[in-house]
């Protein structure tokens, strides 16, 4: 009987060596080397962990489609989730307040509130913690009753330069609290050098922009739509004349599209994130975005190849919730798949992500289980 070479199986075949002079598993041979070879680092600084925010009671409130992700209460419960994610190293956030109802109109208004939410949150974060770097978002979606991230016309078409201005206010409002980058979201046209401008004209010449530079009508924005109460209100809708909620006018017959498509970019389309990129670097950009991150690594080295300026990527709530159903079922080693995501993020080019597994994937990175 054949007893094979010593360590190998009965039955494997004795043969002699190719002649191959590059043999690429010998820089994979062990873990030290592989590390010490490895091109794509990912690190707790690489992450801005997005929060949402919300005053509708002192307690954290779950978001059922994103199992773990909660709207935190405004005070403490935001400082402690901020506290925590901090200690493992993860020295960014991104605000996203949960605007009450009542506070919603046609044009959004509450946007610019120098005591809104939002601007609360940027000063209760920068007053605990003075060397937190504080994105904020920059839209009308969250403040619009439409859920539209520009003003909606009665014949349903969204507003540009009109929204631009308030845009503009907006991202003003934020600097004024204490914001460290503003993160214009919205995909109106010439926003980015607008805020530019508006901020400056203001003396925020070190504020800096974050370009939504290539964000795409997606179907992976579901669960965040949930997290915010803001998905766009389809068809036809009675609202009053007059967007200002301190007056009141007969209601009329106004349609609202039905989805961003009209704003956001095509997922079909490649070359286009060119022309955005192209526009957001004229325009004064910082930082330039891709949305949403895994469907579009594409994009991200398509950028990557085409601009000097740091580039950051949206990893969305619904990826972020198709890996916890996935993990919950058993069908995936959530640590492993999320680690993975990451570092395929950083190979892509992205030097910043934006991500909902930032606190957990820094612990897992410290070590912990």
């Amino acid at each position: 009987m054949d007893l094979g070479l010593a360590g190998y199986p009965i039955g494997t075949p004795v043969v002699s060596p190719q002649d191959l002079p590059s043999r690429p598993r010998r820089n994979r041979r062990s873990e030290n080397f592989r590390s010490a070879v490895r091109e794509s680092i990912v690190s707790p600084a690489n992450f801005i962990l997005p929060i949402f925010v919300h005053e509708d009671s002192d307690k954290n409130v779950p978001i059922s489609s994103m199992p773990g992700q909660f709207r935190l209460a405004f005070g403490k419960n935001v400082l402690d989730a901020v506290a925590e994610a901090r200690s493992y190293g993860v020295n960014q956030v991104v605000i996203f307040p949960k605007t009450p109802e009542h506070l919603k109109t046609m044009i959004g208004e509450e946007a610019f509130n120098k005591d809104g939410l939002s601007q609360r949150t940027i000063r209760l974060l920068k007053n605990a913690f003075p060397d937190l770097e504080v994105y904020t978002d920059v839209a009308l979606d969250p403040y619009n009753v439409d859920g539209h991230d520009g003003i909606v016309s009665d014949a349903g078409v969204i507003l540009n330069d009109e929204t631009v201005e308030f845009l503009c206010r907006q991202a003003v409002s934020q600097a004024q609290a204490g914001a460290d980058v503003v993160s214009p979201s919205d995909m109106m046209d010439g926003r980015v050098g607008a805020i530019r401008r508006a901020l400056d004209s203001e003396g925020y010449t070190n504020v800096s922009i974050m370009a939504y530079t290539a964000k795409y009508a997606s179907a992976f924005y579901g669960p965040f739509r949930d997290a915010l109460a803001s998905a766009p209100k389809a068809g036809s809708a009675d609202r009053c004349m007059t967007s200002c909620r301190h007056h009141f006018t007969p209601p009329i017959a106004r349609s609202s599209p039905p989805n961003k498509k009209s704003y956001q970019m095509d997922p079909a389309n490649y070359r286009e994130a060119v022309r955005e990129l192209r526009a957001d670097e004229l325009e004064g950009a910082d930082i330039m975005m891709v949305k949403p991150g895994m469907p579009y690594l594409d994009v991200v080295r398509l950028l990557r190849d085409q601009t000097s300026l740091p580039v950051a990527v949206y990893h969305v709530s619904g990826e972020y919730a198709m890996m916890k159903a996935a993990a919950e079922r058993g069908w995936l080693n959530e640590k492993e798949a999320v680690l993975e995501a990451m570092t395929c993020f950083r190979r892509a080019g992205a030097d910043l992500i934006l991500t909902y597994y930032s606190t957990e994937a820094a612990k897992w990175m410290a070590g912990e289980k």
